[in-house]
Parts: structure tokens; C-alpha cells; sequence
């Protein structure tokens, strides 16, 4: 009998959340001996795997699935050495787009600060510091989170067609222009299917051309064909993508309902329903400074504020370099 049956190690809660057995797929072939003479087994590529899908009712469904496999690929420090940081994994630096690092602070008013993680190893010549506070996140997430939610519970219909209608201008009208081009593609493909058959038939049948053209030719086609076909499949991946937005938008709309009076952020609200949070630079416009903060939604993306516009981090301070930079003050008040 087992002493301790509960007790599992970190490498077996890594391996059942990684399995994909619990999507319904039964997956063979993932391991293999070195050799007849090594009896040591290692993992076979991914590629290499078998998989069947259906075999069994799912446990989980892919997008909790999916959303698991994100988070346990973040290395993170136990939670009892910074639990102040329930960002770990979300915030990206909108310089260098690296993963931002937490730092916490004890007899100060901030908790702490994040900063952009190739600076802090690197310096100044690498990237910016995009200095944040942990309670400007606080105050720019709880806020926004909450504006969403109430929307949702107002009247989700209406939220949806919002969602919908950002979510179009955030496309920017690329749609039409993907469908022209995938015509485009589909076309020529079917050209190149044309002229290669012509061109086996005058090699073949008809030596109008040596075998030495035919090969020629040949390859030239089939490289084109090639390209044509990964752009083609490219195109028709962005353009399901924006079919599926108006069902993405459902999905986040029903989420993010039940949020309407939270008071608190914890960190799986944080990881169920956000992607990601971008921290650009602070900068100058219309003579403030401002520091833009791209929040990026499960299902929705980013979609801004209430008019679609950038988000901005609130209390920032005034810093007479950045203002001196961009010819708000003379050089003489730094």
C-alpha cells in the first residue's frame, strides 16, 4: 500500500496537465528505445506521434486545454517567494517584446514595479526600462475588466455587435484585400497545374522539349506551386479567423459576465481571461506625458477603451527628461 497516494511530485501534475488524453485523443508512439542495444527510453518529436482522435469523452474541453499548456510553459518562482506577482507570464515589453520581470519593494507606497527584462540584464542600449507600477496594473486592469463585465450584463447583444464592430476596424479592411489575393493564388495554381501536364505531354508524347528542359521547367513550377500553396493556406487561416470573431466575441461576452462586482484581482481571474498586457514607453502627445497600455483579451484581442482608443496607464509622473526630449521644456529646467 501506498504511505503517501496524494503526494505527487511536480513532474506528474506536469505530465497530466500535458497530456493530451484528457482531450478525448488517444496519442501512441510518443517514446522509444535509443536503440536494440540502449534500452533507455526518450521521447520520440511531436510529429512522430500518433494520434486518434474521439476515442473517449473529453475531460476537459481545448480551450481550458490550451490556455493550460501556455501557462506551464512560463517558468515561475513558487508563489511563496513573490506572491505579490499574480502577472507572472502576462505583461510583454512593447520595445523588445520580452517577457517583463517583477520586482517587489518593502517600506515603500508600491508593492513594486515591473520592468522590461532585457534592460534590466542589458541596459539602456538594448531596450528602455518601461517602468510600471504594480498598482497602475492594478487600477488599468480592475477598471477595464469591470467596464467590460457591465456592458456584458447590460445588454450582451448590443456588447457583442461592439465587440464585433472594434474588432472589424482592428482588421482595418485587410479582409477584402485576403480574399482577392487567396483568388489570386487559387488561380495561378490552377494554371500551374495546367502548363505542368502540358509540359509532361511535350516531353513525353510530342519531344517537343529534351528532358533536360522538362526538368527545368518543372522545378520552377513546382517551387511557385509550393509558395503559392503555403500563401494560399495562410490567407485562408487569417481569413477564418476573422469568420470566427462574431462566435469569439459570444464566448468572451458569456466569460466576462460574471465579473460585474469583483473587487480584487486573483490570478486565475487574471489567466482566464487575459492573453497578455503590453507595456509600451512613455511618451509625449499634445504636450503630457502618457504611457499606452495594450490589453489583449481570451477570444477578443485588444479592442482599447470604451471609443476603441489606446488605454492609458493613469498617475504618471512628470519627468523632466522625457519632456525636455521632446522640446516641451528647455534644457536648462532638467
Amino acid at each position: 500500500m501506498v504511505e503517501h497516494p496524494y503526494a505527487w511530485a511536480k513532474g506528474t501534475v506536469y505530465k497530466i496537465l500535458s497530456n493530451p488524453i484528457y482531450l478525448g485523443k488517444l496519442v501512441s508512439c510518443r517514446y522509444q528505445t535509443r536503440s536494440f542495444k540502449d534500452k533507455r527510453i526518450v521521447e520520440r518529436p511531436e510529429e512522430d506521434w500518433i494520434t486518434v482522435e474521439n476515442t473517449h469523452e473529453a475531460l476537459v474541453d481545448e480551450t481550458t486545454f490550451q490556455t493550460v499548456q501556455e501557462r506551464i510553459q512560463i517558468k515561475q518562482r513558487p508563489t511563496w517567494e513573490n506572491s505579490d506577482n499574480k502577472y507572472r507570464g502576462l505583461l510583454v515589453c512593447g520595445g523588445c517584446n520580452t517577457r517583463m520581470v517583477f520586482s517587489s519593494r518593502t517600506g515603500r507606497r508600491s508593492k513594486g514595479h515591473f520592468c522590461c527584462n532585457k534592460h534590466r540584464r542589458y541596459g539602456g542600449k538594448e531596450c528602455s526600462a518601461h517602468y510600471i507600477t504594480l498598482e497602475q496594473v492594478e487600477e488599468i486592469l480592475l477598471e477595464d475588466i469591470r467596464r467590460h463585465a457591465m456592458l456584458a450584463a447590460e445588454d450582451r447583444d448590443m456588447y457583442v455587435q461592439h465587440l464585433t464592430h472594434l474588432s472589424e476596424q482592428e482588421w482595418n479592411g485587410e479582409q477584402a484585400s485576403w480574399q482577392k489575393e487567396a483568388e489570386k493564388c487559387r488561380q495561378r495554381l490552377s494554371e500551374i497545374d495546367m502548363l505542368t501536364r502540358r509540359l509532361y505531354e511535350d516531353n513525353v508524347l510530342h519531344h517537343k522539349i529534351t528532358d533536360e528542359q522538362y526538368a527545368t521547367f518543372s522545378a520552377a513550377y513546382e517551387a511557385e506551386a509550393a509558395t503559392l500553396k503555403s500563401r494560399y493556406n495562410e490567407l485562408q487561416n487569417l481569413l477564418s479567423c476573422y469568420t470566427a470573431q462574431a462566435s469569439d466575441a459570444k464566448k468572451f461576452a458569456a466569460l466576462v459576465e460574471q465579473y460585474t462586482d469583483i473587487t480584487e484581482l486573483t490570478e486565475s481571474l487574471l489567466h482566464t481571461l487575459i492573453d497578455k498586457i503590453v507595456v509600451h514607453e512613455k511618451e509625449v502627445i499634445d504636450g503630457e506625458i502618457v504611457m499606452k497600455v495594450d490589453i489583449y483579451y481570451r477570444f477578443i484581442g485588444k479592442v482599447g477603451d470604451a471609443d476603441g482608443e489606446d488605454i492609458l496607464a493613469p498617475k504618471i509622473r512628470r519627468n523632466n527628461k522625457i519632456l525636455i526630449e521632446a522640446g516641451i521644456l528647455p534644457a536648462k529646467e532638467a
